[in-house]
This record gives structure tokens, C-alpha cells and sequence, in this order.
């Protein structure tokens, strides 16, 4: 058996795509891997491994649902900055300390939010606004998530999706604590990256060095170091009973060349986030992910390792995979 080594350009968390993603903004389409030649050939399935540098690829869409990183985001007219003069507040704000505690109290509550959790289990709604190809894509789905040793696991699965009235097929990402697969029925494939190496330990709660941070457990002097937090008065159509928090990225950190800027919507007893809306491209690009059933309900669920297995339909995918160069 030949195994052909590939060794894409290196790539940070952070950094602009090597290649041209799929729908999800997650992984790689069909066509990046044209000239590939399979290394295993077990019936009709094909997997062709590659290797990469050790480095965390980019995750856009991905980025969205599991990096529900805690609580930054810009500050827009009304709003209160927390590490910034505060702008002029509208006569019906309440006084800027005022507002300013209520951010610390909402920072400090989603830091502690993990303690006592085991998982979450919960429906989503994603939505991809592209508003240079005027494209508007939405996806349906579902969210588990478990607090598990050495390193926890996470599946999203799209069940359904439609795309300016076309509609799509699944998408599965799962993420067993050292691989991450992303797994698409309409192009009958799975990309099985190693993002983490056998025995080795990632931190989601590390908002700075996390593959994927989570939407809570980050300390709050991470969150104000990176960005410039601020609270929104309710608005219309704000989900019920959350506070607005939006933050903008720090000149000169890898935020700030990522986002614009990331809007949680924390709901207030829960603490974690029942929408993200993250903008990007000056504002040409909008996604927004919402979860609208999580209630007490969705938490300590009883979720074990088993409910992360790889799912049948896969059976007959096309594999590749990509693993961590050697550590030198």
C-alpha cells in the first residue's frame, strides 16, 4: 500500500482558508481534493490520508456554533463600553457603573457556568446571510454536547438546510475529543482531521488557544483583553428574557482580523447564549446561530460517550483524512 504525504500551506486558527470550504464553511468541498490518489480501498469506500501542520484549521460556520466563546461584541449607539469612555447613553439607559456591573455580572456568570454541568443537548437554527452574492442559506438541526475525560465531544447535526429555495441534504460535525469529522451526504464524504494528539489534553475554555472555545467557562480578563464589551437596551425581537452583549475584537488581536464583531444573546437565568450573530466582511457577511428550545430542560440530559458514536449513514462515504504533522 502507498500512502501519498501532502503537505498543505500552514494555517492558524485565525488565518484566512488554505482552500475553498463547503456550505457549512467547515470544511473542504469535493474539488480540493482533485488528484488525491486513495491510499485504502475497502469496498466503495476511499480514504485518502494527508497530513498537516499543527495547527488548528479556519472554521467559519463551525466558528459560530462552537465558538460561542463567551461574550464579546462591539459597542453600537446606546451601548456601554466596559474598557472604554462610555458613549453618550439614551435618556431611558441606566447610568454607566450601573450598566458596567451588569456586564462584569454576566461575565462572571458565564465563566462559572461550567460547574456542575455534564451536557447539553438542544436544537439549533443556523442561518448564513451573504450579502455580496445576495445568498441566504438556513440550516436545522441539532446540538450535543458532553463535558467528558480527557477532552470533551460535541455533534451537530443538520437534519435539514435550504439555500435561496434550493433544498440541501445533512451535514454531521462531531468532534470525539481528538478528531474532528465533517461529514456531507450531498457530496458522500467525511474529512477526518486530528485536532488533537493522542493523549493530549485541549482546553475549550481557553478563549485565546482553544480549536473550538466554548460559549461559556471563559474568564472574564481573557474576554476583556480581547474585546470591548458592551450591554444593548432590549430591543424588538431580542429573545425573551436575555441581555444583549456585543464585542468588538481589540485592534492587533486575531479577533480583529477575523470579526467585526459577535453578539451574544444570554439568557438570564441559564447563562449561556440562545443567539450568536457573528458579522464579518464590514457587515457582508452575517451568520446567526439560534438554539430555541434550550431551556433547563437541555442541561444534564444524561449524555454518555455512546451518543457520539459515528452515525450508519456513513458507512459508504469516502473518507480523508488529514493528521498533525510530527511533533519534531
Amino acid at each position: 500500500m502507498t500512502t501519498k504525504r501532502i503537505h498543505p500551506p500552514t494555517s492558524a486558527l485565525f488565518s484566512k482558508p488554505r482552500s475553498r470550504y463547503s456550505s457549512i464553511g467547515c470544511g473542504r468541498d469535493a474539488d480540493s481534493s482533485r488528484g488525491l490518489k486513495p491510499a485504502v480501498r475497502e469496498a466503495k469506500t476511499k480514504t485518502t490520508p494527508t497530513k498537516r501542520k499543527g495547527t488548528y484549521p479556519q472554521f467559519r460556520a463551525l466558528g459560530t456554533l462552537m465558538m460561542l466563546s463567551g461574550l464579546w461584541i462591539p459597542a453600537p449607539r446606546g451601548g456601554v463600553s466596559v474598557s472604554a469612555a462610555p458613549p453618550e447613553a439614551p435618556t431611558h439607559a441606566a447610568p454607566a457603573d450601573s450598566k458596567k456591573e451588569r456586564i462584569d455580572a454576566i461575565l462572571t456568570a458565564l465563566q462559572q457556568r461550567s460547574d456542575g454541568l455534564h451536557d447539553i443537548r438542544c436544537k439549533v437554527r443556523f442561518v448564513e446571510d451573504d450579502r455580496v452574492n445576495l445568498s441566504k442559506g438556513v440550516k436545522v438541526g441539532t446540538i450535543r454536547f458532553l463535558l467528558s475525560k480527557p477532552n470533551p465531544r460535541f455533534l451537530i447535526h443538520f437534519e435539514k438546510s435550504e439555500r435561496d429555495g434550493m433544498r440541501g441534504k445533512q451535514e454531521w460535525y462531531l468532534f470525539d475529543g481528538r478528531w474532528l469529522y465533517e461529514a456531507i451526504e450531498r457530496l458522500k464524504q467525511v474529512t477526518q482531521r486530528e485536532m488533537v494528539r493522542e493523549g493530549e489534553r485541549v482546553d475549550l475554555f481557553d478563549l485565546e488557544r482553544a480549536p473550538f472555545p466554548l460559549p461559556f467557562g471563559q474568564k472574564k480578563e481573557t474576554i476583556l483583553r480581547n474585546f470591548t464589551v458592551t450591554l444593548i437596551p432590549p430591543r424588538p425581537g431580542d429573545p425573551p428574557e436575555t441581555d444583549h452583549l456585543v464585542c468588538v475584537p481589540r485592534p492587533g488581536t486575531v479577533f480583529d482580523r477575523k470579526y467585526d464583531k459577535l453578539e451574544f444573546f444570554i439568557h438570564r437565568t441559564l447563562h449561556l447564549p440562545t443567539r450568536v450573530v457573528v458579522t464579518r466582511s464590514k457587515g457582508y457577511e452575517i451568520n446567526t446561530a439560534e438554539f430555541p428550545d434550550l431551556s433547563a430542560r437541555s442541561l444534564n440530559t444524561g449524555l454518555t460517550e455512546k451518543d457520539f458514536a459515528r452515525p450508519r449513514a456513513w458507512k459508504h462515504y469516502k473518507v480523508v483524512v488529514e493528521r498533525l504533522d510530527p511533533q519534531e
